[in-house]
């Protein structure tokens, strides 16, 4: 062939599905041909096209009508785990389990019908592990246009298709953290304004029942009221707990110890039907908690477990220690640090998934309108995350319910009992007491409930007021504020300015809520106590004694 001289290219139409590589009108590896354009030598078209073919990291094949491999370069060949050449003249049922198999004949399929290019997508399995693929599928036809086989180029997107995974698991974290953040603020509003109402309802019956102490009909019926107004205070708290608002005494407790204590009281209440075993390991002996509030998690569960396991069933307790070095994905996650961990886990009905994905709302429930508040398990995810861990679940249709609870560790210097509180001393020394609270009827009815312990009580309803009060009377003897006043200065700025005013000036802050962790560590190093609303006459009798000592 003159160097001038233009050879015609092969048509694609002339080659021949069942051995389309030897065919003369498309030269072979080494037979040294080469065409020109020009003055430009162009190498054997072979040798481009193979060398393309096998460079490229898809998986690139060809069929021929039967669905026998006619070609595939390496990466095909890479995948399935074998070599080309033993690949070339079998089918896919012979390459591929047969699901996966059964699933490619399909597409070929449809591809041969359609006449046109398809796209799949999918996971494929082989001998070498799975894959998920984007594969594009299209046919070759003769020089009259009759289809010959078709062609194959796959694209391995598993790598794309889990960092999408990925991307809608955060999204998805991120968006059940600002949901529950926004619950979260608003059950924290409501319990804080439910509790200053039941503050007034409290404190009055409480004065009421003294004042008809000779009528026992009259004592009946405030009793019967109290003891609404106190169911009334537990739902409140349970929604604190849900919106991290309650107040917590976190102490070293031997979670170990704690669970036994459960145990025995689960087995004189859940019945003979459940069966209850427990597995304690040492290593997670000590954690920084409330006692009463993770005494009251892991019954809430408890509780759980036994109405999924209407006809009985196993409940098991286990502890452990669990390292988490993972960086936190979502506000849900916990921190990175070791944990102590409280798993909880029946053999009940088991959840779907769009049960799970809300169980932690709080008012969410699956019972009848007798059966719960829906508040169980919002108190335990609020618990959780106020005491620096979280709470996970698990489950399925059928499979049962595994709760673990992550609760942070005691230091190694700390052990159970090093912080427990001391007991009260009673005093019935008459004070001078300024109370600081913005809502008029709630100020009124500590007022009332202060006087009748025989304490001289002043009042104030904003910040500033309380200051000129102070520098009025000269023989305060303790000032007690509401954290939360309604302008300007908080209770805690107030707090400050009156001891600049008198170092050493006794405080008690009240509270409908405990306040954000900022706000807590400046009442903790105030070395003020905080008393939580509503308070009994008791309750206010011991703070007052505990802070003038």
């Amino acid at each position: 062939m003159g160097a001038a001289q233009e050879a015609a290219l092969p048509d694609s139409a002339q080659v021949h599905a069942s051995g389309w590589w030897q065919s003369a009108a498309f030269p072979r590896l080494g037979d040294g041909l080469s065409y020109t354009r020009g003055t430009v030598a162009i190498p054997n078209s072979f040798d481009i096209l193979q060398a393309v073919i096998e460079a490229t990291p898809d998986a690139i094949f060809v069929k021929d009508l039967e669905g026998r491999y006619v070609l595939v370069n390496r990466a095909a060949a890479r995948f399935v785990g074998r070599t080309a050449e033993d690949i070339v003249g079998k089918n896919d049922l012979a390459i591929y389990p047969e699901e996966t198999a059964r699933r490619f004949i399909d597409d070929d399929r449809q591809v041969l019908k359609a006449g046109e290019a398809l796209a799949f997508e999918g996971v494929a399995t082989s001998e070498t592990g799975r894959q998920a693929y984007l594969v594009t599928k299209g046919v070759y036809r003769d020089g009259e246009g009759q289809i010959l086989g078709l062609f194959g180029i796959s694209h391995d997107i598993t790598e794309l298709r889990q960092a999408h995974e990925t991307l809608d698991r955060t999204r998805e974290a991120l968006f059940r953290s600002q949901k529950m953040e926004a619950v979260g603020q608003l059950t924290g509003g409501l319990a804080h304004d439910f509790n200053n109402i039941l503050a007034v309802i409290l404190g009055n019956l409480e004065l009421l029942r003294i004042h008809v102490k000779d009528d026992s009909y009259a004592r009946e019926l405030v009793d019967a009221v109290l003891r609404a107004a106190f169911h009334g205070q537990d739902l409140t708290s349970d929604l604190l707990a849900f919106a991290r608002r309650r107040q917590l005494n976190p102490e070293p407790i031997d979670i170990n110890a704690l669970i036994e204590g459960v145990v025995r009281l689960l087995m004189r209440t859940l019945g003979q039907r459940i069966r209850i075993t427990t597995d304690l390991q040492e290593a997670a002996r000590t954690a920084l908690v409330d006692e009463a509030a993770l005494e009251a998690a892991v019954l809430n569960v408890a509780i759980n477990a036994r109405d999924a396991m209407p006809q009985g069933g196993s409940l098991h307790i286990s502890t452990s220690r669990l390292p988490v070095t993972r960086e936190r994905s979502g506000d849900d996650d916990p921190a990175p640090g070791t944990y102590a961990v409280v798993a909880i886990q029946d053999t009940g009905c088991g959840m779907t998934g769009d049960v799970v994905a809300r169980v932690f709302e709080p008012f969410f429930t699956t019972k009848s309108a007798d059966g719960g508040t829906g508040l169980g398990l919002s108190m335990v995810y609020g618990f959780a995350r106020q005491s620096g861990g979280s709470v996970t679940i698990e489950s399925a249709p059928g499979k049962g319910t595994t709760v673990r609870i992550l609760l942070p560790l005691a230091g190694e210097d700390l052990y159970p009992g090093t912080h427990a509180s001391q007991p009260v001393a009673g005093s019935t020394v008459a004070r001078t007491i300024l109370v600081v609270e913005d809502e008029p009827a709630v100020r009124a009815t500590i007022k009332r409930q202060l006087e009748s312990l025989g304490h001289r009580v002043l009042v104030a309803g904003t910040a500033p007021e309380a200051l000129i009060r102070l520098d009025e009377e000269d023989d305060i003897d303790l000032l007690l504020t509401d954290v939360v006043l309604g302008t300007g200065i908080n209770g805690i700025d107030l707090a400050e300015a009156a001891r600049d005013a008198r170092p050493g000036l006794p405080v008690v802050f009240t509270s409908g809520y405990a306040a954000m962790p900022e706000a807590q560590q400046r009442i903790l190093d105030s070395g003020a106590t905080l008393l939580a609303k509503p308070a009994t006459l008791s309750q206010l009798a011991r703070a007052v004694n505990a802070a003038c000592g």
